[in-house]
């Protein structure tokens, strides 16, 4: 299925403008990264610690009246989401009490006076102490860390130090550069967009795998035609040769990851958002990123 062919693109001349792109992402990623470990990004009850509760009403319930009947009874910091096509809410709150299990029953005993006439159904209620949410902040840090060492790792056994290198800066690249567009669309950080992030840097590498792989098989049969070999056009050959599956790959992924975004619900929404731009991103730095930074790490020309 060749939805583009022949193409002789110069990916590696348009680098300039990727570089700049790129950088803007990055920069507003680091803010979102410094903002999350000062405490003032929106950082969800997976990591905070809190409670979550998911109440069905039996009549039509607006989330003005919810927050207006909790904020009185001293519970701030709340995120109330309506539920499409349902009567349901779920309830968010960082406000941790020392004794979670008073704090649940505060909260299901103000709603149930409030709303005699429409009287709630606690469909489920899960509650994270901060000492689990530091733990998990601390282990994602972690994941991330070592997830980008072990891909270099990887990729310098599969291929050379260069390539590997390569990809573990574009790797890097992706992370922050979905962190910043969690920014720019002011997403909650939670355990599932940790999850997704994790999820991209895994096909961000598969990816980088094939465009590298081509990379490597034109410079050897290349090599025997010339003695010098400009890199820049094997790596834009490559790029061109592999554009096909490149492409045709990330529409079906993206395809999947739509129907999460649209049907899977509110709970796995900012996990099918982070995984659409993810695999956007991972796609571009591929071409756009760590095929240039390769570029770049070696001289202008290749000799055998």
């Amino acid at each position: 299925m060749e939805l583009i062919k022949n193409t002789h693109f110069n990916f590696i001349g348009k680098k300039k403008y990727s570089f700049v792109l790129s950088s803007v992402l990055v920069l507003l990623g680091f803010i979102e990264l410094i903002s999350m470990i000062s405490g003032t990004a929106r950082i969800g009850i997976d990591f905070t610690g809190g409670l979550s509760m998911e109440l069905a009403f039996k009549h039509k319930i607006s989330i003005s009246s919810i927050r207006k009947t909790l904020l009185p009874a001293g519970f701030k910091d709340l995120k109330i989401v309506k539920i499409k096509g349902k009567n349901n809410v779920i309830i968010q709150t960082k406000a941790v009490a020392k004794d979670l299990n008073e704090y649940t029953a505060k909260i299901k005993r103000t709603i149930k006076e409030s709303y005699k006439k429409n009287p709630p159904k606690v469909i489920n209620s899960e509650m994270i102490g901060p000492s689990v949410g530091k733990k998990l902040s601390r282990d994602a840090v972690i994941a991330i860390i070592i997830s980008i060492i072990a891909i270099m790792l990887y990729i310098t056994w599969r291929f050379e130090f260069r390539f590997g290198l390569a990809a573990a800066i574009g790797l890097a690249h992706d992370v922050m550069a979905l962190l910043g567009v969690i920014f720019i669309f002011q997403k909650e950080i939670t355990l599932l967009v940790i999850t997704a992030i994790l999820t991209v840097a895994g096909y961000s590498l598969t990816d980088k795998v094939v465009v590298f792989d081509r990379i490597r098989e034109n410079l050897k049969t290349d090599a025997e035609k010339a003695k010098h070999i400009d890199l820049k056009d094997i790596v834009n050959k490559s790029i061109n040769e592999v554009l096909t599956r490149t492409v045709v790959t990330s529409l079906t992924v993206i395809l999947v990851v739509l129907s999460l975004f649209f049907l899977g619900g509110i709970v796995l929404h900012d996990f099918a958002f982070t995984l659409l731009y993810g695999v956007i991103i991972g796609t571009y730095s591929s071409i756009f990123i760590a095929s240039p930074i390769m570029v770049i790490l070696n001289e202008k020309h290749y000799s055998r």
